[in-house]
């Protein structure tokens, strides 16, 4: 990307494609643009927040130079810790280094081919750049960590150009000429009032001040946290009691007091385990508990789907505290996940009420192959995933941390399958938190981590790639 607005190519933004779970989707609004303010304010609606002390690689894909994978990773990650000494008679064994930038740099440049890019812009976002030559720029830790990936990407794709944003301006990175790239650096009053930033305000796009900000999720009021965590410890006491073959009404049964033993992480499963020798759990009781708990879903979701522009709406405590406490019961887990897409309704209420069979395996298959196979994967219906995510969130930001991590992984889900691999991973990671054993969190982890694209990202990539190239 040449740094001189008078020759600048233009660009290919797809302005939907931004860090909104609610609204990433195919292409749907693509702009021809044309400098490096387009490009540069488009970066932050597409990670959702304004970086800092980060290194952002983006893809530049065919001749119409279309903007593809933008990666973001902090300054400190491709630069290498301090050597350090491993532990011995002396304390002094063999130097290693507990961060490898190199390796991070090799990671992120494998991301950027694999996108198919033809070229690659880097931006760095830092207030600690140094001066544009001499002494200052070869000790700016910034700017060392820029070279680490620029040298990466250059032995893939040259002719890499480097841009970077202070809190005052942008620049070219290693422009000298003062008229082009003034030591302040441009104006950053012209990345706010591109013709990206203008299309963005308009369509209600925000974005975030800082990463945090983005990424967290505000807790509930205390009032409503202890409703919904009384409820939660009600309903999962009716579980456990169902699986400890307790029949509803009975003495010290569903919903007695002190009933409720902890239902954390692994709770269903040591439940399970000792109910097997016990009792045998009642199948007609499981059954309701599951249908009941589908139900709460499915009306909090309806709720929230036929809320208008502006409009909000408060669920009640003990529902979220109900659906909350249920999500730890893998069927209606899995049953919410086929409620993610269109006419499954029968296959989840069957799924939810573990009455689970060749039909409803198959079912639960077909979803999963939509979200993740790059042959059937669909574009996420953002009349059913928005409600959805709205639903999670409120369901997480009222239930006690022990109990969010099922919610945790269903937005995580959400987040991947909508391609914000930033929110996520950093669901990913909430979860996990949680429950470091949780099996699905930790597939997605893995998926994250090795850059695995949800289907239809990946058809679409391709396609792109390879127009004439049949999918699959």
């Amino acid at each position: 990307m040449n740094h001189d607005p008078d020759t600048e190519p233009d660009l290919d933004l797809d302005l939907d494609r931004s860090a909104d779970p609610g609204r990433a989707g195919p292409s749907a609004t693509v702009v021809r643009v044309a400098g490096p303010e387009d490009l540069l304010s488009y970066i932050p609606y597409r990670l959702g927040f304004r970086p800092a002390e980060s290194v952002v690689a983006v893809s530049l894909t065919g001749p119409r130079r279309r903007v593809g994978l933008v990666a973001r990773v902090d300054v400190d990650d491709l630069l290498d810790d301090p050597p350090a000494r491993t532990a011995g008679p002396s304390g002094d064994g063999p130097a290693a280094p507990a961060r490898d930038g190199a390796a991070t740099a090799r990671w992120l440049t494998g991301h950027v081919v694999g996108d198919g890019a033809d070229r690659a812009v880097v931006v760095l976002y830092s207030d600690e750049l140094g001066s544009s030559s001499g002494e200052g720029a070869a000790s700016s830790r910034p700017r060392r960590a820029v070279e680490v990936l620029r040298r990466a990407l250059e032995r893939r794709l040259p002719g890499v150009e480097v841009w970077a944003v202070t809190s005052t301006g942008f620049r070219a990175l290693d422009c000298t000429d003062p008229l082009c790239c003034p030591p302040g650096g441009r104006p950053l009053s012209l990345l706010t009032s591109s013709r990206v930033a203008a299309h963005m305000v308009l369509a209600g796009r925000t974005v975030a001040g800082t990463r945090e900000e983005r990424y967290a999720l505000r807790p509930a009021p205390e009032v409503a946290r202890t409703q919904a965590r009384r409820a939660a410890a009600r309903w999962a006491a009716t579980y456990e009691r169902i699986l400890a073959g307790g029949a509803p009404g009975a003495p010290g049964g569903p919903g007695a007091r002190g009933s409720g033993a902890a239902f954390g992480p692994g709770a269903a499963r040591r439940v399970g385990a000792s109910s097997a020798a016990a009792a045998t759990p009642d199948p007609a009781a499981l059954a309701r508990w599951g249908e009941e708990s589908l139900g709460l879903w499915r009306s909090a979701v309806r709720q929230v789907a036929a809320l208008g522009p502006g409009e909000t709406c408060t669920l009640r405590p003990a529902t979220l505290g109900k659906i909350g406490a249920a999500l730890a019961d893998t069927p209606v887990r899995d049953a919410v996940l086929l409620s993610l897409v269109a006419n499954t309704q029968e296959a989840a209420l069957r799924t939810a009420r573990h009455e689970a069979d060749a039909a409803t395996d198959a079912a639960t298959a077909d979803v999963m192959a939509r979200i993740v196979d790059p042959v059937r994967g669909v574009v996420p219906d953002t009349g059913i995933t928005g409600p959805a995510r709205t639903v999670l969130e409120a369901v997480a930001t009222h239930l006690p941390r022990a109990r969010r991590a099922p919610a945790y992984v269903l937005l995580a889900l959400l987040a991947w399958w909508h391609g914000d691999g930033g929110l996520a991973a950093e669901r990913v990671s909430d979860a996990l938190g949680v429950d470091p054993t949780h099996r699905l969190a930790g597939l997605l982890r893995s998926a994250i981590a090795g850059g695995v694209p949800p289907g239809w990202v990946r058809r679409e990539r391709d396609l792109r790639c390879d127009p004439g190239r049949p999918v699959g």
